[in-house]
Order: C-alpha cells, then sequence, then structure tokens
C-alpha cells in the first residue's frame, strides 16, 4: 500500500482535556495531540465539559476541540448518542484516517461507530479502568466481594475494556509495568504492544538560570528561605497515597519537633478538603500547605525552588508525569515502588526509591534526606540528564509518529 501524501485525519478520544482540566493523562494527550499537529497531521478530538462555560468546538494549539455537554458525560447511553454525532459531524467533513484512543469510556463507545471500520485503531493506556474504578470506590489495596455491586460494575468494565482492545491494531503504554498489568488482565497475541514513555516539555521545565536564584522564587511564592521544601504534585484522589505522605510528616515532626520544614501539595481532587482537614488535626497547618492548582510558570517555579520532590502513590502509577517534570527541573525525586515510578527513578539512584507505601516507610526516608541533603543535591545534573536523554517530547512523539506510519503502511 503507498501512502497518500496528505497524513490522514487523527480522531483522539477523551473523557476530559488540557487546558479544559488539570490532570496528567489530560495533559499527556493535549502535549502529543498538538506537537501532532505541529508535524502536519489533522487532530481532532472529542471530549467532555467539565462544566457548561466552555464552547461547542474550538481549536486550541491547532487541535479543533469537539466538546460534548458535562450533563451528557454523567449519563452513559445518552453519551453514547452524543460521540456517534461528534463523529459523524467529523466525518463529513474530513477522512479520519487514524483513531487515537486516551479513555477507555470515550473510546469503547466510539470504536462501536461503523464510520470508523476502516480507521487504523491505536489505544493508548494510561490505567487500567478497572483498576482505577476499584481504588475510586473502595480504596487503593481493597478488592470488592464476590458478586457485590462493585464486582458487578468491575465486570462490566472489564468487558467494555475487552472490546476495545480486540479493535485495536496497537496498544501503546507509557511504562512496562502498564504492559504487564495489561497483560495480566488480557494476554492478548495481538494487537501490537508497544511501550512509549511519557514525555515533557525539557524548553519549559529546566533548572534555574544563571541569573536566577531559588531564594528568589521563594519571595515570589511567599514560602520560608531558610527552610527545607519538599513538593508534590498530585490530583487528590485514594490512590496517590496523600494521606500517608501527611501522616509521615507527622511522624518526622514527632520525632524531630526542632526541624522545620514546608510540604506543598500542589492539586485538586475530591480529597483536596479532607487532606486539609487531616493536616490542620494533625498539627501541620502551618507545616503543609495546598496552593490548588497553578499555572505552568507557577508550576515550574515550585520545582526550581523546591529541594526534594516526592511522589507517594500506593497504588497504580502508570508513568508518572509530574516525576519527570520535577527531575527535568533538576530537583531529585523520592517515590514509592510502585508501577512506573521504579522505573524511572532506579537507573538514577535506588535511595530515590521509599522501601514501602507506608507512612513510616516514607517518613524514614525523609529523615534521611532532612538529616543530610547533600547526596540529593548532587544528583541534580543527573536528573536533567536522564530526562533529556529519555523523556523529551520530541523523541516521544518521534516515536508515536513512527507506530502510527507502520500500521498505515499495512
Amino acid at each position: 500500500m503507498t501512502l497518500p501524501s496528505a497524513k490522514p485525519a487523527i480522531l483522539s478520544l477523551q473523557f476530559y482535556a488540557y487546558p479544559d482540566a488539570i490532570g496528567g493523562a489530560w495533559k499527556y494527550t493535549h502535549e502529543v495531540n498538538r506537537r501532532l499537529v505541529e508535524r502536519g497531521w489533522p487532530v481532532h478530538l472529542i471530549t467532555c465539559k467539565p462544566d457548561g462555560s466552555f464552547k461547542d468546538t474550538e481549536t486550541i494549539d491547532g487541535v479543533t476541540f469537539h466538546r460534548l455537554s458535562a450533563t451528557d458525560a454523567r449519563q452513559f447511553f445518552r453519551l453514547g448518542r452524543r460521540v456517534n454525532r461528534a463523529i459523524k459531524r467529523i466525518d463529513e467533513e474530513t477522512r479520519i484516517g487514524l483513531v487515537h484512543v486516551h479513555n477507555p469510556l470515550i473510546g469503547y463507545l466510539g470504536l462501536k461507530n461503523s464510520l470508523l471500520d476502516d480507521a487504523i485503531k491505536v489505544i493508548h493506556i494510561h490505567s487500567l479502568w478497572q483498576d482505577e474504578e476499584r481504588i475510586n470506590r473502595l480504596g487503593p489495596e481493597v478488592l470488592p466481594g464476590m458478586f457485590s455491586p462493585t464486582w458487578w460494575r468491575l465486570q462490566a468494565i472489564r468487558y467494555m475494556e475487552w472490546c476495545e482492545f480486540r479493535r485495536a491494531d496497537s496498544c501503546l503504554f507509557l511504562s512496562e509495568y502498564m504492559r504487564q498489568s495489561f497483560l495480566d488482565y488480557f494476554p492478548f497475541k495481538k494487537p501490537r504492544l508497544r511501550v512509549i514513555p511519557g514525555g515533557v516539555d525539557i524548553e519549559h521545565f529546566r533548572p534555574l538560570a544563571p541569573d536566577q536564584s531559588a531564594e528568589s522564587l521563594r519571595d515570589r511564592l511567599s514560602l520560608p528561605v531558610d527552610q527545607p521544601v519538599l513538593l508534590t504534585v498530585r490530583r487528590m484522589e485514594a490512590r496517590m497515597g496523600l494521606d500517608r505522605l501527611i501522616d509521615a510528616m507527622k511522624i518526622v515532626k514527632d520525632r524531630k519537633p526542632e526541624q522545620p520544614f514546608k510540604l506543598i501539595m500542589i492539586g485538586k481532587g475530591s480529597l483536596r478538603e479532607e487532606l486539609i482537614k487531616r493536616a490542620q488535626d494533625l498539627g501541620l497547618g502551618e507545616s503543609v500547605l495546598f496552593p490548588g492548582e497553578v499555572s505552568d510558570d507557577d508550576l515550574k517555579a515550585y520545582y526550581q525552588m523546591a529541594n526534594v520532590f516526592i511522589l507517594p502513590t500506593v497504588e497504580l502509577e502508570g508513568f508518572g508525569l509530574s516525576t519527570v517534570e520535577a527531575l527535568a527541573c533538576g530537583l531529585p525525586a523520592i517515590g514509592t515502588q510502585v508501577g512506573g515510578t521504579v522505573e524511572i527513578l532506579k537507573p538514577l539512584d535506588e535511595r530515590l526509591l521509599f522501601s514501602g507505601t507506608s507512612a513510616e516507610c516514607m517518613a524514614q526516608r525523609i529523615e534521611v534526606f532532612l538529616e543530610d541533603p547533600e547526596p540529593f543535591r548532587k544528583l541534580k545534573p543527573a536528573c536533567r540528564e536522564l530526562v533529556e536523554s529519555r523523556y523529551g517530547w520530541e523523541q516521544v512523539v518521534d516515536r508515536i509518529e513512527e507506530e502510527f506510519r507502520l500500521l498505515l503502511k499495512r
């Protein structure tokens, strides 16, 4: 088969999208889409409105957004009808040559549409939907009772994921951990299974320039210049382990009451108010700060002025975009040995991995850092070098584009 000179249109499917909403998978989708547009691929994105304030159709960074009603997003059958109508409108405008799925629900609903039968189908697996749903409903490291309502719900989700994957020509994973998790559930011999890691904008997220200082950034962010600053950037949901991190800082404070510190927890989510209350109840109200969501420029400033980044995930870390952003800024990261975090941090130094996911395990490693931060500081150049060698967006999109070209040549 000879490829046409013009690149076919890509239909991207994602539940929410950056910059409408903030989240690692949503940001990943946008970064890939806009770079594909820069390389000449027309990209149409079907996504849901977080609320009613967004336009139905809009072009952002060259990507055409087709937004579905926030009300429809919460009703399965209505959402399916809206997805099909959006696909029909796009099909009337252009030939969809490739479908790039980033969300299993929108993917399941969209791939059933006969208008996409001849299109190449690529599933980008950020995490397994059934695992996300189990954790959101029951909490991390908890399994549902057999034949309970949650068990039946998870079976339905697994069926939808199975249907989606069976239609795929290729599945892309952000880590080897995610590929192995997929094979544990779905031991398919096909489609193609490839690991392509997440990426980071290495021009934006970079260490301090020679004419900048961490002290000036701390002044700008109203933070003390004479205390160690620990930073985490997370959606505030159960699997992220933020409650255990707060408990760990309480352990540190009780053991070393003379040791001042600031823990900055950036992000929002369903547990934010609960986490704020937890910190206050433990007497950490002045030590643990919650700025909420911040701009990319402020996020870079937080990475650049902090002393260490903490990733306390307790289950299901498909990659860890914020970890790579921190490393790109030369900020050493300490993370739990969960999912893709091990693949990122172990090549740097095994001391960057907590021995377990409990608050006590986190406290022990954080105490090591607070007592002697110099070995961690010496890792700053290696952090940046690792990201430049593996995780720049251009390298990542090169590999995604290569996969698209191979599939389209079939």
